[in-house]
């Protein structure tokens, strides 16, 4: 037998309808849909008083219905560089979480930073049908911003900050963050310094921020000569590597600053195997603001991205796009600079 209904004696069935909660809320079929798939046009005692009524009555809503109503499909697509990198796993959890409470799905998709798979991503996202994509950074083929446009699907671009790109976005100034990083270690006084960059022919965001080292570099008058700059993809076996190389090449560097905090690791594990000691001998920072990062022993110095935040705000703009309304063209994350004791003045030799 199923459930009563406290006070009502009215059975909760499966055939529960809008209507139904509409009556026993006291408000307008209008009021119940606004308060279950668009809350934030509603009141938060409305939105919980709605929601306190469609539990009791164990309303379920008709994806199919909503969606034919509305002609809407409440998902929303995301595509991921890479799902190894926990920032990608913050910022997804908190899309996720700010997107459910506004009544959309994210259906998700990873293309490992590969152009080729991440257009067939897309257009598996598009046709599984979806409201509006997510995208990481701007460089991409332009056959994907091509299909966007001609099924007129919204898109949003995150992780960079481009106000006078033509694409919306929600996301951090890479270049000044790596530049603010540089300025640092240039004021502890290095100036034999390393540089691990990260896969900046695949990914935009890599390659702000190693301009943003260059321009602090150029400012000091310090110059940074081939062997001193190496590139890898982001991963800790990478970082290892990477320290390795640029050791070899150039053994009198006090200072490697790297693309971000999984290489950053990776030098900080390969320098300590070389019997080294950080910061003493050797500084190293990174950029991200990993909860791992922080962990390690000495901690290190990085530029703190709030990915909780841009997935909050890129959840938002995204709902009032979708609802018709205006949104900032682009919202920018600020970053911070995190001194860790991975860095230190360089030893007197």
């Amino acid at each position: 037998m199923g459930k009563q209904l406290s006070g009502s004696g009215r059975r909760a069935t499966g055939s529960v309808g809008v209507r139904d909660v509409a009556k026993a809320a006291g408000v307008s079929t209008a009021t119940v849909s606004r308060a279950l798939n668009q809350p934030h046009q509603v009141s938060e005692e409305l939105r919980k008083h709605v929601a306190s009524v469609a539990a009791e009555l164990n309303y379920i809503p008709d994806p199919a219905a909503r969606a034919l109503s509305s002609q809407k499909t409440f998902r929303i697509g995301a595509l991921i560089p890479t799902i190894a990198n926990s920032i990608y796993s913050r910022f997804v959890e908190a899309l996720q979480r700010r997107l459910r409470q506004s009544g959309y799905s994210l259906v998700l998709a990873n293309y490992d930073f590969d152009e080729c798979l991440e257009m067939e991503e897309a257009q598996a996202l598009v046709e599984s049908g979806i409201d509006a994509l997510v995208l990481a950074g701007e460089q991409r083929s332009p056959e994907l911003y091509d299909l966007l446009n001609r099924r007129k699907i919204p898109y949003l671009l995150i992780s960079i900050y481009l106000p006078d790109s033509p694409h919306r976005c929600v996301g951090y100034d890479n270049r000044a963050g790596a530049e603010a990083m540089t300025r640092y270690i240039l004021e502890l006084g290095h100036r034999e310094i390393g540089v691990l960059e990260g896969p900046s022919s695949v990914s935009d965001r890599a390659l702000l921020r190693t301009k943003g080292i260059m321009d602090a570099l150029k400012d000091f008058g310090v110059t940074l000569p081939a062997t001193r700059i190496t590139g890898r993809s982001f991963s800790v076996h990478n970082g290892r590597e990477g320290l390795a190389e640029l050791l070899e090449a150039a053994p009198e560097i006090t200072a490697v600053i790297c693309g971000n905090d999984v290489l950053a690791i990776g030098a900080l594990m390969e320098a300590q195997a070389r019997g080294l000691t950080v910061p003493q001998d050797l500084s190293i920072c990174g950029y991200d603001g990993l909860d791992i990062a922080q962990d390690m022993v000495p901690q290190i110095a990085t530029v703190h991205v709030p990915t909780a935040q841009m997935g909050l705000k890129t959840a938002e703009s995204l709902v009032t796009l979708l609802s018709g309304e205006e949104t900032p063209h682009s919202v920018l994350i600020e970053t911070r600079l995190v001194p860790g004791g991975s860095t230190a003045p360089p030893r007197t030799r």
